[in-house]
């Protein structure tokens, strides 16, 4: 379908001379020579070859299907494994490359992003440098290396919709979502058990702002009235969906200095359900929260996927600083003022 699309797009003048020209010389050809059945048939090839391209032209303008493009974030040191990684998210979620292949100079091998600079491996993991070292690390290689790329070689009026698989530590996947905001259409994957589901499709990212399924109740909060917060210059809030127990405010450094408060979803996500009002109900009830602090630090339990939305969702929130959880404590590893300084997808 894209080569024909491709064909049609490169070729639409010199195929109207064909049907126009050629086959109507011919037939006059060949009504001069007589031979008129002949030259109905080939006046009846050509109406219906215009009938064809027309049809096709409309599918094509009208009825876009944006291209699919498989993404993996992955903190697998190994380049096998994560090429494994990345294969087995192809196959098992029916992805394709070939289209991104057949009309750009991309290769699968740029879609595979591997963070070479892993923030955990250092000694001092807890240093927000190697943090904001590896969001760059991958921020170049989306941006640059695929995304400009994709918008310079692909073919005029074409759009793309990225297919995400984040196996990144929390405030990293948090950061990347963070990073797109809502300037491209994704869809999120999750893998459980060896298997990928397509968890979250957020083709219209603005989605996440929008009411919540009445199938998915709210998220508990704690303490059970916000309003009784003590007034303070941060606040730590917790998002949680999980099983362990949670939250623990305790394991915050600062969390005697600061209000806290919490989000909570008690329970295991299934793989095969739309994940997409968890993330809705935790934006929309930390909202009101947003503008009453100087500083937000989140502490984040929950799969990667949601973490990249979460990201999504608080992407415009600079005072917002994402935490990671390191020996039984929460450490302060990223602050979304960062991306503040260049928006990135601009």
């Amino acid at each position: 379908m894209w080569r024909l699309k491709r064909f049609l797009a490169e070729r639409e003048a010199l195929i109207g001379i064909v049907i126009f020209g050629v086959l109507v010389m011919v037939a006059d050809i060949l009504s001069d020579l007589e031979w008129h059945g002949f030259a109905a048939f080939l006046r009846i090839v050509g109406i219906a070859a215009l009938v064809a391209l027309a049809v096709l032209d409309w599918i094509f303008r009208f009825r876009k299907v944006s291209i699919v493009v498989p993404l993996v974030f992955t903190t697998e040191r190994d380049r096998q494994s994560a090429r494994r990684l990345f294969e087995s998210f192809i196959q098992s979620s029916r992805l394709s490359v070939k289209p991104i292949e057949q009309l750009t100079k991309l290769l699968s091998n740029d879609l595979l992003i591997r963070l070479d600079h892993d923030p955990r491996s250092f000694p001092d993991a807890e240093n927000p440098k190697h943090w904001e070292k590896a969001w760059r690390e991958l921020l170049w290689e989306w941006e640059e290396e695929v995304d400009r790329r994709l918008k310079r070689e692909l073919p005029a009026g074409e759009t793309f919709c990225y297919h995400i698989y984040p196996h990144l530590w929390m405030p990293l996947a948090f950061a990347m979502g963070a990073s797109v905001d809502l300037r491209r259409p994704i869809v999120l994957y999750h893998r459980q058990q060896g298997k990928f589901s397509r968890v979250m499709e957020l083709t219209n990212p603005r989605i996440l702002f929008e009411e919540p399924d009445s199938s998915i109740a709210p998220p508990e909060k704690v303490p059970q009235d916000f309003e009784t917060l003590p007034k303070k210059e941060k606040l730590i809030l917790h998002l949680g969906i999980t099983r362990h127990d949670f939250p623990e405010f305790v394991a915050h450094p600062d969390h005697a200095n600061a209000a806290n408060a919490a989000l909570v979803y008690r329970k295991a996500l299934e793989p095969n359900e739309n994940w997409l009002g968890y993330v809705q109900w935790l934006y929309r009830e930390a909202k009101p929260l947003l503008g009453r602090y100087r500083e937000i630090d989140i502490c984040l339990a929950c799969p990667s996927a949601i973490a990249f939305a979460l990201g999504m969702a608080f992407s415009r929130t600079p005072k917002v600083t994402v935490c990671d959880y390191q020996n039984s404590k929460y450490v302060p590893v990223f602050s979304l003022s960062e991306i503040e300084k260049r928006l990135p997808f601009d």
